[in-house]
């Protein structure tokens, strides 16, 4: 899937947005369509250009007419102006559009805000990592037109596109410390993206989101990372948020052992047992090995699209303590040589891949889809998870009678060779 689609997701998702996508036909109608596939609700524009006008000049004037258009005909509160590869080659100044239209929006709070966002394929390495563009992107625009709001002392923010419900949980959890969750991105709405900026910390839930995590940081916003996964995240997860905003280090001990003890009963009552691969690309993949481990099943291979960052590093060496090998920036090959090397009972990875195990009689998952549209935090997130492992290993004989079946009838549809 094209990296640009990371960006398109998050700005088709958030209520007074349009995009505008400048790439060739081909591009836009792939990441359109994708775009619909995941339920979009509103219209990918685009300005129409020749190939000749990449190289002639007239591109800028295309898309200037662009947004011109979209601000007459659909008045947006905010226009997601996104760059795709030619036109980032041929040097498209998205950025002086912007800047344009930016002094009006600061004197008219009316007037819609254009976001620059520059996500070609050959800059970006992962769909991931446009969604960071994307956040960041906005939340700087916001802040030059809007400023920051007062910080709030009781107030904490979450990033990461996760279940719906596991932001409630950790409203819930954080509010028995006295710690108001007042936003988490990405979100639906713009106000959310406000709220962010007057917190007191923000806690990153997925790792990769690093340049809007400086962006914030540049604001006196600390980023903490770290979730509530498992016994030993969840424990690690509340007494740091709550050193954070110095709640009574006995109300931390008191909630951190009731939530980790929860977590270990359902580990206890749920136990995974097999040999477990996870290849995705979007950075959770981490977590979800951790949680794994924890419940009993061995996990030898990790791999993600992902690059290393800060967030990164305490998921990565506590697998490796556990024999598990983590490779980010990862490709296609290495991970079906993980497949055929480890021979594992389950795969939870990417399209192609879970193809490929099932190819070969092993229950496999489509790791995004599958783990994105279920909670895994705390407690109920363990107790789900465990779950869905487990049966989805236990299905192994079933794959197994299949994979014979087929084999069988291929071998009887092969004409005999003459002697």
């Amino acid at each position: 899937m094209c990296q640009a689609f990371g960006s398109l997701r998050v700005m088709m998702r958030v209520e007074g947005i349009v995009p505008i996508l400048v790439g060739n036909a081909g591009c836009v109608y792939g990441l359109d369509f994708v775009s619909h596939f995941y339920a979009a609700r509103k219209s990918v524009l685009t300005p129409v250009y020749t190939a000749a006008d990449l190289t002639n000049g007239r591109i800028e004037d295309r898309t200037r007419a662009a947004v011109a258009e979209t601000i007459a005909q659909f008045n947006p509160r905010v226009i997601a102006l996104i760059t795709l590869c030619n036109e980032e080659t041929v040097g498209l100044a998205i950025d002086a559009i912007a800047k344009d239209y930016a002094a009006r929006a600061k004197d008219d709070p009316t007037f819609p805000l254009v976001v620059p966002m520059h996500v070609p394929g050959y800059g970006v390495k992962s769909h991931a990592e446009a969604k960071d563009i994307a956040a960041s992107q906005l939340l700087k625009c916001l802040i030059e037109r809007d400023g920051v709001p007062p910080r709030q002392s009781d107030a904490a923010s979450t990033i990461g596109e996760v279940f719906p419900a596991d932001p409630l949980y950790l409203e819930q959890l954080l509010a028995k410390m006295g710690i108001r969750l007042v936003a988490h991105i990405p979100s639906r709405t713009l106000s959310d993206f406000r709220k962010v900026l007057g917190v007191s910390v923000n806690v990153t839930l997925h790792p990769f989101y690093v340049k809007t995590c400086a962006l914030l940081a540049k604001h006196k916003i600390p980023s903490m990372g770290c979730t509530p996964v498992g016994v030993e995240g969840t424990r690690t997860w509340i007494e740091r948020i709550g050193r954070a905003f110095n709640v009574n280090p006995a109300r931390i001990e008191e909630l951190a052992d009731t939530e980790s003890r929860a977590v270990a009963t359902v580990f206890a009552r749920t136990p995974i047992r097999g040999r477990i691969l996870i290849a995705g690309y979007e950075g959770s993949e981490l977590m979800v090995a951790r949680l794994l481990v924890e419940a009993g099943a061995e996990v030898p291979y990790v791999s993600t699209n992902i690059g290393q960052t800060p967030f990164t590093k305490e998921d990565e060496a506590w697998l490796a303590a556990r024999g598990t090998t983590v490779v980010f920036r990862k490709t296609f090959d290495q991970d079906v040589i993980a497949v055929d090397e480890l021979k594992p009972d389950l795969v939870l990875g990417t399209t192609a891949l879970a193809a490929y195990a099932k190819e070969r009689g092993i229950p496999s998952m489509y790791f995004t889809n599958i783990f994105a549209s279920r909670p895994l935090f705390l407690a109920q997130g363990a107790q789900t998870i465990a779950e869905l492992v487990n049966q989805a290993i236990g299905r192994r004989a079933a794959y197994q009678i299949l994979t014979d079946f087929f084999a069988a009838v291929e071998e009887e549809s092969t004409p005999a060779t003459a002697l």
